[in-house]
């Protein structure tokens, strides 16, 4: 039987990253996206340099009718390995933000993750085997203006895998969310954002491969809540411990100067 590796959201960025580290380590993908062209031909050039099987899988996981589709094409298939990275965000006020919108980032950070682990654990139980990783966000432990449903539903998904750690301790079943900060993908031009990604220094872009490496690192040494960047543990530690009207006033400053709307 081929052990697969499921990596949602895998048609570039950290779901790509990752698709190509669970690769390379001699598993056999199944990869999601919704781009066609762009998704089938990473398939490809992963499929010529590893020599593996890979199956992509067309869906909109912000939707049910999506999340069904994806199960259905999981029947009779050993998950092996599950990412859950699929997501996308705004850069709006919430009151002005499309409830339509907000629906389905809610639904695809929450429920859609939520199902997808529920279906795979059911065979990682039975092998006492089995390895998921949760992407979250820096932004589930310090939320700033515009970004208030995203990291909302960011902070589910820690608070959901540190649930499952403990349920799942003394079983052969690995968990872990990776809270990445920064990193050079097209998340923020296909969300209507502008950064500037020349940024250098502790808040600079990082590349994907460089985050999955350090999160895949940490998750060998036994990390369930992963922060894999400096700047990212900076952050986390200014929201945990800076008086909460200090910290309210910086973010909405860091927002003003870096991030705006295109």
């Amino acid at each position: 039987m081929k052990h697969y590796a499921l990596i949602t959201g895998a048609t570039s960025g950290l779901g790509l990253a990752y698709a190509k580290w669970f690769a390379g380590k001699g598993y056999d993908l199944i990869m999601t996206g919704r781009r066609k062209e762009v998704i089938e031909r990473r398939a490809q050039e992963i499929r010529d340099k590893f020599a593996c099987k890979v199956i992509v899988v067309l869906v909109d996981l912000a939707q049910e009718d999506g999340v069904r589709k994806l199960l259905a094409s999981l029947e009779g298939r050993e998950i092996h390995v599950l990412v859950n990275n699929a997501c996308f965000g705004f850069r709006t006020p919430f009151s002005d933000t499309d409830i339509d919108g907000l629906k389905r980032l809610i639904y695809l950070q929450t429920i859609a993750v939520a199902e997808i682990t529920h279906y795979v654990l059911r065979g990682m139980k039975e092998r006492n085997k089995g390895i998921i990783i949760n992407i979250s966000s820096d932004g589930a432990f310090a939320v700033v203006p515009g970004n208030v449903t995203y990291a909302a539903a960011k902070r589910f998904i820690v608070t959901l895998t540190e649930g499952l750690h403990m349920e799942l301790m003394g079983t052969g079943i690995r968990v872990q969310a990776v809270c990445p900060g920064f990193v050079d993908t097209d998340f923020h031009e296909n969300n209507g954002m502008y950064v500037d990604k020349t940024r250098k220094g502790m808040f600079g872009f990082r590349q994907p491969g460089e985050v999955v490496d350090e999160a895949m690192k940490e998750f060998e040494k036994g990390s369930i809540v992963c922060v894999p960047d400096k700047a990212g543990k900076l952050v986390k530690a200014m929201a945990e411990y800076m008086p909460k009207k200090m910290y309210y006033r910086f973010a909405d400053d860091f927002v003003n100067k870096n991030i705006r709307k295109n």
